[in-house]
């Protein structure tokens, strides 16, 4: 991936291994992830951001589109929308806090080890 030199200096990036690359994603490391996590984490006020119903909440608005209906357990793990493995990108916009059931159900990648 070619960095957007001048993306990423406007960020402010505090790892210099973070940076935007020229398609506009967001590579992060270090203090930057963890400061991206701490993002999320407030945006989803600490739950899971899964969808998991919609209510049709029809008394109070007649004719209008159902509402999502989201998880109630605690959010744990961040998970990349368009994963990681197609293109990285750390951005808030394609990061969900998801509770570990919903991660473990949306990402089938196991890992690599073992208990000894």
């Amino acid at each position: 991936m070619k960095r957007d030199v001048q993306a990423t200096e406007a960020k402010h990036f505090f790892s210099p291994k973070s940076y935007v690359d020229k398609q506009g994603r967001e590579v992060l490391y270090g203090l930057d992830w963890r400061q991206r996590k701490g993002e999320l984490w407030d945006r989803a006020r600490g739950l899971c951001e899964e969808i998991v119903g919609w209510d049709d909440d029809t008394e109070e608005n007649p004719g209008q589109f159902d509402i999502p209906v989201r998880c109630k357990s605690e959010g744990h793990d961040p998970h990349h929308v368009r994963p990681r493995s197609k293109g990285r990108d750390d951005s808030l916009a394609n990061l969900k806090l998801l509770c570990r059931m919903h991660h473990e159900l949306l990402d089938k990648r196991k890992p690599m080890w073992r208990k000894s």
